[in-house]
């Protein structure tokens, strides 16, 4: 409820004028129609795929992304956010998995206490050099691992584990407890702070520098405010033209499923198979890190599994050996711009939806994040406090809703922001190919893809020479 009404009151000052709203550089940037509104095709893509032939003219060179900067974490949010989510893909698998002997289903399990040790041990020595964590960051965590804790977990586990086959000893439940519960008492033990990095004599350096590892290289802080104005903008029309088509899209509570998780991958997988198949032709699996009976919206399925976030992994997994060291090192950026824009895809395919109804809901989501990521950078670069942050936004008019970023954005100071900006820099990069020539967006997904990840830049320069070498 909270997040439509703020959509609307943003809308409120976009409709029929542009607002002027400040930046953090104090200067006045006026609100114009964007220059890039993806476009839906009126017919459903084919399901043909594109060929993709290199042409004999030589391309820019695409290099891989340097290797990660090796240097300690920064704080406890960017530890949490590259060993939590590996942790827990990997218990869910197990969960699920039927075709694991005992002894594998131990191994891999043991494999998991190890993470959790490791998990602690970084939690300790951050704490011992002063690094604390944000209140709402602490709570999220301390409510997942307490969960893990619980007995249902553990009977989950158990069970899991008996329908293996094989032979196999006890599974050290009782291991796995105790490591999870050490863990979770340091995690209750760190102090906590209002503003996390800003806070900090080199506060804004460090949060651009966490960016920077999350985007793949180095960003700059006033690109990343101009590219999410706008593209707040640009999110905000769109949102205003589907209103204008249907006025009560606002207030419609269709359900965007197609039925039961089962059903919804299904769809999904035949929806990524017509836009970008693997490269090997191969089936995608339909393995889901959910439970069985549990409903998800379409949308937040096609950026977390097909063809999102999991489906790009796997892609991976498949791609040709002269891309395999790209995608080894494929950054948040990247992955996470790309499954926003593949989330967006699929709305052609999805025939027993009205279009205008699919297009607010998609971008009334986007908007949020996109809001959110905004939120971030302002807070936690600029150093904006509350009062700041209701100031600015009361240029989109959603000052009302201060209170309701803030606490997102303490919560989530990156992933956000990260999806956002890599969404910004995948349209740049499209809009730029089809200027080049590219026919239509369907075959640049794939010869995107194709290409593998790399900077963005040398990204661009690639995709642009291939349709002007073509034309």
């Amino acid at each position: 409820m909270k997040r439509s009404l703020c959509i609307l009151l943003v809308l409120s000052l976009l409709i029929g004028c542009g607002p002027k709203v400040v930046s953090p550089q104090g200067e006045l940037l006026e609100s114009v129609a964007p220059s890039f509104i993806p476009d839906l095709p009126s017919e459903k893509p084919s399901a043909e795929p594109t060929p993709f032939a290199l042409p004999e003219i030589l391309h820019p060179p695409l290099p891989t992304y340097a290797p990660r900067d090796p240097s300690p974490v920064l704080f406890p949010e960017e530890l949490l956010a590259l060993q939590e989510k590996p942790f827990l893909d990997e218990l869910r698998s197990l969960l699920i998995s039927d075709d694991l002997t005992k002894g594998a289903f131990a191994e891999r399990f043991r494999a998991l206490i190890r993470q959790v040790d490791a998990m602690d041990k970084g939690i300790c020595d951050l704490w011992k050099e002063g690094r604390t964590i944000t209140a709402g960051r602490k709570e999220q965590a301390i409510d997942l691992w307490t969960s893990l804790l619980d007995k249902d977990t553990a009977d989950d586990l158990e069970k899991a584990y008996a329908a293996c086959s094989g032979e196999g000893a006890d599974l050290p439940i009782t291991e796995y407890c105790e490591a999870v519960a050490t863990f979770l008492s340091h995690v209750r033990d760190m102090e906590e702070r209002q503003v996390p990095f800003f806070d900090l004599d080199s506060g804004a350096s460090d949060y651009i520098t966490v960016l920077s590892r999350c985007m793949g290289e180095p960003v700059d802080h006033s690109d990343v405010f101009s590219s999410l104005e706008q593209l707040l903008q640009t999110e905000a029309y769109a949102i205003s033209a589907a209103l204008q088509a249907d006025p009560e899209a606002a207030r419609k509570k269709i359900p965007i499923s197609m039925g039961d998780l089962s059903q919804n991958l299904s769809f999904l997988r035949k929806v990524a198979n017509d836009l970008c198949p693997l490269p090997d032709g191969s089936s995608i699996p339909l393995t889901g890190g959910w439970k069985a009976d549990e409903k998800k919206d379409l949308f937040e399925l096609a950026y977390s599994y097909c063809p999102g976030m999991q489906y790009l992994k796997l892609y991976a997994a498949h791609a040709s050996n002269d891309q395999q060291s790209r995608w080894a090192n494929a950054p948040e950026g990247y992955l996470r711009g790309l499954s926003l824009h593949n989330s967006y895809a699929i709305i052609p395919f999805m025939e027993d939806f009205e279009l205008d109804y699919l297009q607010y809901q998609w971008y009334e989501q986007t908007l949020d994040v996109t809001l959110t990521g905004m939120t971030a950078l302002l807070i936690h670069y600029y150093g904006y406090t509350t009062q700041d942050l209701a100031d600015y936004l009361k240029g989109w008019g959603a000052e009302g809703f201060t209170g309701y970023l803030y606490n997102k954005a303490m919560t989530d100071p990156f992933n956000n922001l990260v999806a956002a900006y890599g969404y910004f820099r995948y349209l740049e990069i499209c809009q730029a190919a089809l200027d080049s020539g590219c026919e239509n967006e369907e075959r640049f997904l794939r010869d995107y893809l194709a290409a593998g990840p790399a900077p963005y830049e040398s990204l661009k320069a690639y995709m642009v020479s291939l349709y002007q070498n073509e034309g």
